[in-house]
C-alpha cells in the first residue's frame, strides 16, 4: 500500500529536518570538543599558566555554556588568580560554524574579576598581549565577536614599587562590533574608578557611551559622551562632569579634519586646606585685580557653581568657545580664535569680581596682538603673555599655522 503525496512529502521532510538537526547538532558538539580542548592543557601550553574551570555544559540554544573560569598568574596558582569569571556564555553563529568557522554572535562575562600588576617596570600581562594575531589589517578589523558583555566587572590594578593602586568597580560594558565590512564599533559603559594619585583618593562614578570608525589604516573617526558623578579627590569634591566630542577625518590632513568637542562641570568645591588651588586662585585674581584697579578679595574655600568649555577645528579654524566660569571669586566668559591661513588670532574675555568688571579684547597676528582698551605696559605684557601662552598650548596640538 503505497503513502498519499502529502504524507511522503511530509515524511520526507521531517526526515531532512531531523538530518539537518543532526548535522547541527554534531557541529555544536564539535565546537565544544574544541572549546574543552582549547582550555585544557592547549591553552596552558600557550599561556604558561594554569587554567581551572568549574564545567563546560551545552545549552539547547547553542550556546556553550564554561562556570568558574579562572587564570593564574605565571606559572601557576601558586602565585595568585590573574583573572576568573563566575560564568563565560559563548554563542557561536551557526552559518559560521556549519563552514568550519569560529564566529561568534555574543559572548558574555559574568562577575569577571581580574588583579593586574606592574613589577620593575612592566605589566603582568604582557605576555598575554603577545598572543594577539599579527595582521596587517589590525585586530580592530580581525575582531570575531559582534557583541562583548561584560557584567559586574571588577578590576584591581597595582604597582608595589611606587605604593600605586586602582580599581574598577560594578562595571558593566557592552561592545558592539555592528559592520561585517569594517571596523565599526559601539561601547557603553558604566561604574565605579578609583585610585590613589598624590597620596589622596579619587573616586568617581561613570557612564560611557562612544562609537569608534576604522579601516585598514586605523580609526577614521569618533565620537562619544562621558559622565561623571560623584567625584571627590581628597577634600575636593565634583558633583557633576559631562564631556562630548565628535571627531571627523582623524588621519586626513589637519585641513581636512573636523573636531568638536565640549567640557562642562558643576559645583565644584575646594576647601581652603588645599592650599596649592588657593594659591593659584590668588595668582589669578591679583591680575585680573589690577586691571581693574582693584585689590584682590580673600579667598577661602574655593566654590565653582559652574564651569564650561567648547572646542573645534574646522577648516585650518581652531576655537576655543564659550569658555565660563560662575565661582564665589569671579565669574568668567572667553573666547579665543586662531586662523591657520594668515597666523593671526581673535580673544574675547569679560571678567566680573565682586562689583568691579572688566572687558577685554585681542586681535591681529599672534606675535603682535592688538590689546583693547589700553593698559599699562605691564599689565599689557602679562596679558600678551597669557595669551601667547594658550596659543602655544593649543599650536603644539594643532598646527594650523603650519609652525
Amino acid at each position: 500500500m503505497s503513502l498519499p503525496r502529502p504524507r511522503l512529502f511530509a515524511a520526507l521532510l521531517l526526515l531532512l529536518l531531523a538530518a539537518a538537526a543532526a548535522f547541527v547538532y554534531s557541529k555544536q558538539r564539535r565546537f565544544s570538543a574544541y572549546i574543552a580542548d582549547r582550555l585544557g592543557t592547549q591553552a596552558e601550553k600557550t599561556l604558561g599558566r594554569k587554567v581551572k574551570v568549574g564545567a563546560i555544559s551545552f545549552s539547547l540554544l547553542g550556546d556553550v555554556l564554561i562556570s568558574d573560569a579562572c587564570v593564574s598568574r605565571r606559572p601557576d596558582f601558586s602565585r595568585g588568580k590573574f583573572f576568573c569569571a563566575d560564568k563565560v556564555i559563548l554563542r557561536p553563529r551557526l552559518a559560521d560554524l556549519l563552514r568550519d568557522k569560529v564566529y561568534f554572535s555574543e559572548v558574555t562575562l559574568e562577575n569577571p574579576r581580574i588583579k593586574i600588576r606592574k613589577e620593575r617596570g612592566r605589566w603582568d600581562f604582557e605576555d598575554i598581549l603577545r598572543l594577539l594575531p599579527d595582521t596587517s589589517k589590525g585586530l580592530h578589523l580581525t575582531w570575531n565577536v559582534a557583541d562583548l558583555y561584560i557584567r559586574n566587572a571588577g578590576v584591581e590594578a597595582d604597582i608595589p614599587e611606587t605604593g600605586a593602586s586602582g580599581s574598577l568597580e560594578r562595571a558593566n560594558i557592552r561592545l558592539s562590533h555592528y559592520s561585517a565590512y569594517g571596523g565599526n564599533y559601539n561601547i557603553a559603559a558604566d561604574g565605579r574608578l578609583k585610585t590613589v594619585y598624590g597620596g589622596k583618593l579619587l573616586s568617581a562614578a561613570f557612564g560611557l557611551y562612544a562609537d569608534a570608525n576604522f579601516d585598514y589604516g586605523g580609526l577614521s573617526s569618533a565620537k562619544g559622551t562621558l559622565k561623571a558623578d560623584e567625584m571627590v579627590y581628597g577634600a575636593v569634591t565634583l558633583e557633576k562632569l559631562l564631556a562630548d566630542w565628535d571627531l571627523l577625518n582623524i588621519r586626513k590632513p589637519l585641513a581636512e579634519r573636523k573636531y568638536t568637542a565640549s567640557i562642562s562641570a558643576q559645583n565644584l568645591l575646594i576647601p581652603s586646606s588645599e592650599g596649592t588651588a588657593r594659591k593659584r586662585v590668588a595668582e589669578s585674581l591679583k591680575l585680573f585685580s589690577a586691571a581693574m584697579g582693584k585689590p584682590a578679595p580673600a579667598v577661602e574655600d574655593v566654590e565653582v557653581r559652574a564651569i564650561s568649555a567648547g572646542f573645534s577645528l574646522d577648516d585650518s579654524v581652531l576655537s576655543l568657545k564659550d569658555v565660563l566660569l560662575r565661582s564665589n571669586f569671579i565669574d568668567l566668559d572667553a573666547s579665543l580664535s586662531i586662523y591657520g591661513s594668515s597666523a593671526a588670532a581673535n580673544a574675547r574675555l569679560e571678567a566680573a569680581v565682586g562689583d568691579n568688571r572688566l572687558a577685554l579684547s585681542a586681535s591681529g597676528p599672534l606675535a603682535r596682538p592688538r590689546i583693547e582698551p589700553t593698559l599699562s605696559d605691564t599689565l599689557s605684557a602679562r596679558l600678551k603673555s597669557g595669551l601667547q601662552a594658550a596659543e602655544k598650548f593649543l599650536l603644539d596640538i594643532y598646527p594650523v599655522t603650519g609652525r
